[in-house]
Protein backbone atom coordinates (compact mmCIF):
# COMPACT_ATOMS: atom_id res chain seq x y z
CA UNK A 1 0.00 0.00 0.00
CA UNK A 2 1.10 3.58 -0.68
CA UNK A 3 -0.02 6.67 1.23
CA UNK A 4 -0.54 10.20 -0.05
CA UNK A 5 -1.03 13.29 2.16
CA UNK A 6 -2.00 16.75 0.88
CA UNK A 7 -3.08 19.79 2.89
CA UNK A 8 -4.19 22.48 0.45
CA UNK A 9 -5.72 25.83 1.27
CA UNK A 10 -9.19 24.40 1.87
CA UNK A 11 -9.07 20.57 1.73
CA UNK A 12 -7.47 18.03 4.07
CA UNK A 13 -6.71 14.90 2.04
CA UNK A 14 -5.27 11.42 2.52
CA UNK A 15 -5.36 8.57 0.00
CA UNK A 16 -4.10 5.02 -0.39
CA UNK A 17 -3.13 3.20 -3.61
CA UNK A 18 -2.68 -0.56 -3.77
CA UNK A 19 0.11 -2.49 -5.52
CA UNK A 20 -1.70 -2.23 -8.85
CA UNK A 21 -2.15 1.54 -8.58
CA UNK A 22 -5.85 1.38 -7.76
CA UNK A 23 -7.05 4.03 -5.32
CA UNK A 24 -8.59 2.05 -2.47
CA UNK A 25 -9.05 4.94 -0.04
CA UNK A 26 -9.78 8.60 -0.74
CA UNK A 27 -10.42 10.70 2.34
CA UNK A 28 -11.13 14.44 2.04
CA UNK A 29 -12.62 17.08 4.29
CA UNK A 30 -13.20 20.72 3.42
CA UNK A 31 -12.10 23.37 5.89
CA UNK A 32 -14.99 25.28 7.41
CA UNK A 33 -15.37 28.81 6.02
CA UNK A 34 -18.13 30.92 7.65
CA UNK A 35 -20.99 32.04 5.39
CA UNK A 36 -20.20 35.30 3.63
CA UNK A 37 -16.42 34.96 3.97
CA UNK A 38 -14.12 34.39 0.99
CA UNK A 39 -11.42 32.45 2.80
CA UNK A 40 -9.36 31.89 5.93
CA UNK A 41 -6.11 33.24 7.34
CA UNK A 42 -3.08 30.93 7.17
CA UNK A 43 -3.14 30.32 10.93
CA UNK A 44 -6.82 29.36 10.72
CA UNK A 45 -6.06 26.94 7.87
CA UNK A 46 -3.33 25.18 9.83
CA UNK A 47 -5.61 24.82 12.87
CA UNK A 48 -8.46 23.41 10.76
CA UNK A 49 -6.13 20.94 8.98
CA UNK A 50 -4.74 19.64 12.27
CA UNK A 51 -8.31 19.01 13.45
CA UNK A 52 -9.29 17.34 10.17
CA UNK A 53 -6.33 14.97 9.79
CA UNK A 54 -7.61 12.48 12.35
CA UNK A 55 -10.90 12.31 10.45
CA UNK A 56 -9.44 11.64 7.00
CA UNK A 57 -6.42 9.52 7.92
CA UNK A 58 -6.93 5.91 6.75
CA UNK A 59 -7.39 3.27 9.44
CA UNK A 60 -6.21 -0.33 9.24
CA UNK A 61 -3.57 -0.01 6.51
CA UNK A 62 -0.59 -1.51 8.32
CA UNK A 63 1.44 -2.57 5.26
CA UNK A 64 2.18 0.88 3.83
CA UNK A 65 5.49 0.78 1.92
CA UNK A 66 5.98 4.48 1.13
CA UNK A 67 4.49 7.94 1.55
CA UNK A 68 4.30 10.93 -0.80
CA UNK A 69 3.45 14.33 0.66
CA UNK A 70 3.05 17.87 -0.67
CA UNK A 71 5.63 20.05 1.09
CA UNK A 72 5.03 23.29 -0.84
CA UNK A 73 2.65 24.68 -3.48
CA UNK A 74 4.99 24.68 -6.51
CA UNK A 75 8.40 23.18 -7.39
CA UNK A 76 10.10 26.58 -7.47
CA UNK A 77 12.39 28.35 -5.03
CA UNK A 78 10.56 30.43 -2.44
CA UNK A 79 7.26 28.60 -2.80
CA UNK A 80 5.85 28.27 0.72
CA UNK A 81 2.64 28.01 2.75
CA UNK A 82 2.46 26.99 6.43
CA UNK A 83 -0.16 24.31 5.77
CA UNK A 84 2.38 22.29 3.81
CA UNK A 85 4.85 22.37 6.70
CA UNK A 86 2.19 20.68 8.81
CA UNK A 87 1.73 17.97 6.16
CA UNK A 88 5.48 17.39 5.90
CA UNK A 89 5.82 17.00 9.67
CA UNK A 90 2.94 14.53 9.80
CA UNK A 91 4.45 12.43 6.99
CA UNK A 92 7.91 12.41 8.58
CA UNK A 93 6.52 11.16 11.90
CA UNK A 94 4.79 8.26 10.12
CA UNK A 95 7.90 7.56 8.04
CA UNK A 96 10.14 7.34 11.10
CA UNK A 97 7.66 5.29 13.10
CA UNK A 98 7.18 2.74 10.31
CA UNK A 99 10.67 2.83 8.80
CA UNK A 100 9.43 3.62 5.29
CA UNK A 101 10.52 6.22 2.70
CA UNK A 102 8.76 9.56 2.28
CA UNK A 103 8.82 11.35 -1.08
CA UNK A 104 8.59 15.10 -0.68
CA UNK A 105 6.70 16.49 -3.66
CA UNK A 106 4.52 19.57 -4.26
CA UNK A 107 0.85 20.38 -4.52
CA UNK A 108 1.25 20.62 -8.30
CA UNK A 109 2.76 17.12 -8.38
CA UNK A 110 -0.35 15.99 -6.49
CA UNK A 111 -2.67 17.53 -9.08
CA UNK A 112 -0.73 16.29 -12.10
CA UNK A 113 -0.42 12.80 -10.60
CA UNK A 114 -4.18 12.74 -10.02
CA UNK A 115 -4.89 14.01 -13.53
CA UNK A 116 -2.85 11.11 -14.93
CA UNK A 117 -5.06 8.52 -13.20
CA UNK A 118 -7.08 6.99 -16.04
CA UNK A 119 -5.34 9.16 -18.66
CA UNK A 120 -2.40 8.20 -20.85
CA UNK A 121 0.36 10.76 -21.28
CA UNK A 122 4.02 10.19 -22.08
CA UNK A 123 6.58 12.89 -22.74
CA UNK A 124 5.99 16.63 -22.66
CA UNK A 125 2.68 18.48 -22.51
CA UNK A 126 1.13 21.82 -21.65
CA UNK A 127 -0.68 21.77 -18.31
CA UNK A 128 -3.17 24.23 -16.81
CA UNK A 129 -3.57 24.25 -13.04
CA UNK A 130 -6.72 26.30 -12.42
CA UNK A 131 -8.06 26.55 -8.88
CA UNK A 132 -9.01 28.89 -6.06
CA UNK A 133 -5.39 29.76 -5.40
CA UNK A 134 -3.73 29.14 -8.75
CA UNK A 135 -3.97 29.90 -12.45
CA UNK A 136 -0.71 28.49 -13.78
CA UNK A 137 0.31 27.50 -17.30
CA UNK A 138 3.01 24.82 -17.17
CA UNK A 139 5.12 22.58 -19.34
CA UNK A 140 5.33 19.14 -17.78
CA UNK A 141 7.36 16.05 -18.53
CA UNK A 142 5.98 12.60 -17.71
CA UNK A 143 7.90 9.33 -18.04
CA UNK A 144 6.29 5.98 -17.26
CA UNK A 145 3.63 7.74 -15.21
CA UNK A 146 6.10 9.65 -13.03
CA UNK A 147 5.94 13.44 -13.07
CA UNK A 148 9.58 14.27 -13.90
CA UNK A 149 9.58 18.03 -14.54
CA UNK A 150 7.24 20.97 -14.03
CA UNK A 151 8.29 24.18 -15.78
CA UNK A 152 6.29 27.43 -15.43
CA UNK A 153 5.21 29.16 -18.64
CA UNK A 154 2.78 31.73 -17.26
CA UNK A 155 0.20 32.58 -14.63
CA UNK A 156 -2.38 35.10 -13.45
CA UNK A 157 -0.81 38.43 -12.58
CA UNK A 158 -3.32 39.29 -9.83
CA UNK A 159 -6.09 37.03 -8.58
CA UNK A 160 -6.70 33.44 -9.66
CA UNK A 161 -9.59 32.23 -11.79
CA UNK A 162 -11.07 30.40 -8.82
CA UNK A 163 -10.77 33.45 -6.59
CA UNK A 164 -12.60 35.52 -9.21
CA UNK A 165 -15.43 32.96 -9.33
CA UNK A 166 -15.59 32.72 -5.54
CA UNK A 167 -15.64 36.49 -4.97
CA UNK A 168 -18.45 37.07 -7.45
CA UNK A 169 -20.29 33.97 -6.28
CA UNK A 170 -20.25 35.07 -2.62
CA UNK A 171 -21.56 38.51 -3.65
CA UNK A 172 -24.38 36.73 -5.48
CA UNK A 173 -25.23 34.82 -2.30
CA UNK A 174 -23.47 31.53 -3.06
CA UNK A 175 -21.62 29.58 -0.33
CA UNK A 176 -17.81 29.46 -0.42
CA UNK A 177 -16.28 27.85 -2.43
CA UNK A 178 -18.74 29.02 -5.05
CA UNK A 179 -17.77 27.10 -8.20
CA UNK A 180 -20.44 24.40 -8.29
CA UNK A 181 -23.10 26.84 -7.10
CA UNK A 182 -22.21 29.28 -9.89
CA UNK A 183 -22.54 26.43 -12.39
CA UNK A 184 -26.01 25.60 -11.05
CA UNK A 185 -27.00 29.29 -11.07
CA UNK A 186 -25.74 30.12 -14.57
CA UNK A 187 -28.25 30.97 -17.29
CA UNK A 188 -27.99 30.40 -21.04
CA UNK A 189 -27.53 34.15 -21.62
CA UNK A 190 -24.16 35.16 -20.13
CA UNK A 191 -23.55 38.79 -19.31
CA UNK A 192 -20.57 40.31 -21.10
CA UNK A 193 -17.48 40.30 -18.89
CA UNK A 194 -14.18 40.95 -20.70
CA UNK A 195 -11.21 38.60 -20.46
CA UNK A 196 -7.62 39.88 -20.30
CA UNK A 197 -4.57 37.94 -21.51
CA UNK A 198 -1.18 39.24 -22.59
CA UNK A 199 1.15 36.52 -23.76
CA UNK A 200 1.28 33.96 -20.97
CA UNK A 201 -0.13 36.30 -18.31
CA UNK A 202 -3.81 36.56 -17.41
CA UNK A 203 -5.63 39.12 -15.27
CA UNK A 204 -8.96 38.76 -13.50
CA UNK A 205 -9.10 41.95 -11.41
CA UNK A 206 -10.65 43.92 -14.28
CA UNK A 207 -13.18 41.15 -14.84
CA UNK A 208 -14.06 41.23 -11.14
CA UNK A 209 -14.67 44.99 -11.32
CA UNK A 210 -16.85 44.54 -14.41
CA UNK A 211 -18.89 41.80 -12.74
CA UNK A 212 -19.34 43.90 -9.59
CA UNK A 213 -20.70 46.76 -11.72
CA UNK A 214 -23.26 44.36 -13.17
CA UNK A 215 -24.29 43.39 -9.65
CA UNK A 216 -24.60 47.08 -8.73
CA UNK A 217 -26.89 47.68 -11.75
CA UNK A 218 -29.09 44.72 -10.77
CA UNK A 219 -28.28 42.52 -13.75
CA UNK A 220 -29.71 39.03 -13.32
CA UNK A 221 -27.55 36.88 -10.96
CA UNK A 222 -28.02 33.99 -13.37
CA UNK A 223 -26.58 36.00 -16.27
CA UNK A 224 -23.71 37.30 -14.13
CA UNK A 225 -22.86 33.73 -13.05
CA UNK A 226 -22.88 32.61 -16.68
CA UNK A 227 -20.79 35.61 -17.72
CA UNK A 228 -18.24 34.94 -14.99
CA UNK A 229 -17.75 31.35 -16.14
CA UNK A 230 -17.65 32.43 -19.80
CA UNK A 231 -14.95 34.97 -18.95
CA UNK A 232 -12.82 32.29 -17.26
CA UNK A 233 -13.27 29.91 -20.20
CA UNK A 234 -12.31 32.63 -22.69
CA UNK A 235 -9.21 33.46 -20.63
CA UNK A 236 -8.09 29.82 -20.52
CA UNK A 237 -8.72 29.45 -24.25
CA UNK A 238 -6.36 32.37 -24.97
CA UNK A 239 -3.72 31.01 -22.59
CA UNK A 240 -3.82 27.57 -24.23
CA UNK A 241 -3.44 29.02 -27.72
CA UNK A 242 -0.51 31.17 -26.62
CA UNK A 243 1.11 28.21 -24.86
CA UNK A 244 0.75 26.12 -28.02
CA UNK A 245 2.54 28.80 -30.04
CA UNK A 246 5.33 29.13 -27.47
CA UNK A 247 5.92 25.43 -26.79
CA UNK A 248 4.91 23.75 -30.04
CA UNK A 249 2.95 21.19 -27.99
CA UNK A 250 -0.65 20.09 -28.57
CA UNK A 251 -1.29 17.80 -25.59
CA UNK A 252 -2.96 19.89 -22.86
CA UNK A 253 -3.57 18.49 -19.36
CA UNK A 254 -6.22 20.40 -17.39
CA UNK A 255 -6.83 20.08 -13.65
CA UNK A 256 -7.69 21.97 -10.48
CA UNK A 257 -11.01 22.73 -8.82
CA UNK A 258 -12.12 25.18 -11.53
CA UNK A 259 -11.70 22.46 -14.16
CA UNK A 260 -14.51 20.45 -12.53
CA UNK A 261 -16.88 23.04 -14.00
CA UNK A 262 -18.87 21.49 -16.85
CA UNK A 263 -19.65 24.84 -18.49
CA UNK A 264 -15.96 25.73 -18.74
CA UNK A 265 -15.01 22.22 -19.90
CA UNK A 266 -17.65 22.21 -22.63
CA UNK A 267 -16.66 25.61 -24.00
CA UNK A 268 -12.97 24.70 -24.14
CA UNK A 269 -13.74 21.35 -25.80
CA UNK A 270 -15.84 23.13 -28.42
CA UNK A 271 -13.43 25.95 -29.19
CA UNK A 272 -9.82 24.82 -28.61
CA UNK A 273 -7.99 22.85 -31.30
CA UNK A 274 -5.74 20.67 -29.17
CA UNK A 275 -5.66 17.29 -27.49
CA UNK A 276 -7.38 18.33 -24.27
CA UNK A 277 -6.85 15.84 -21.45
CA UNK A 278 -9.15 16.67 -18.54
CA UNK A 279 -8.55 15.16 -15.13
CA UNK A 280 -11.42 12.91 -14.12
CA UNK A 281 -13.87 15.17 -12.27
CA UNK A 282 -13.39 13.23 -9.02
CA UNK A 283 -9.62 13.81 -9.23
CA UNK A 284 -9.67 17.40 -10.51
CA UNK A 285 -10.17 19.23 -7.22
CA UNK A 286 -7.73 19.00 -4.31
CA UNK A 287 -6.98 15.41 -3.28
CA UNK A 288 -4.13 13.09 -2.27
CA UNK A 289 -4.81 10.35 -4.81
CA UNK A 290 -2.14 11.60 -7.20
CA UNK A 291 0.42 11.52 -4.39
CA UNK A 292 -0.49 7.94 -3.44
CA UNK A 293 -0.12 6.97 -7.10
CA UNK A 294 3.23 8.76 -7.42
CA UNK A 295 4.48 7.14 -4.19
CA UNK A 296 3.87 3.71 -5.72
CA UNK A 297 5.65 4.57 -8.97
CA UNK A 298 8.61 6.20 -7.24
CA UNK A 299 8.98 3.31 -4.79
CA UNK A 300 9.10 0.69 -7.56
CA UNK A 301 11.45 2.84 -9.66
CA UNK A 302 13.92 2.88 -6.76
CA UNK A 303 13.34 -0.81 -6.07
CA UNK A 304 14.12 -1.70 -9.70
CA UNK A 305 17.07 0.68 -9.80
CA UNK A 306 18.62 -0.87 -6.70
CA UNK A 307 17.97 -4.46 -7.76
Amino acid sequence: MFLGIDLSCYTTSCAVADENGKIIYDGRKLLHVPQGKCGLRQSEMVFEHVKNLKDVFPAGFLDVKAIAVSVKPRPIEGSYMPVFAAAESYAEVISKAMGIPVYKLTHQHAHIGAALIGNKLEGQAIALHVSGGTTDVLKVSVRKGIVREIYPLGSASDISAGMFIDRIGVQLGCPFPAGKHMEELASETPAKIPSSVKGMSASFSGAQTAAEKLIHFNVSPEDIAAGTLRCVANTLEKLIRNAQKESGLDDVLLFGGVMCNKIIRQRLTKRVKANLIFADAKYSSDNACGLASQARLLFHREENFNA
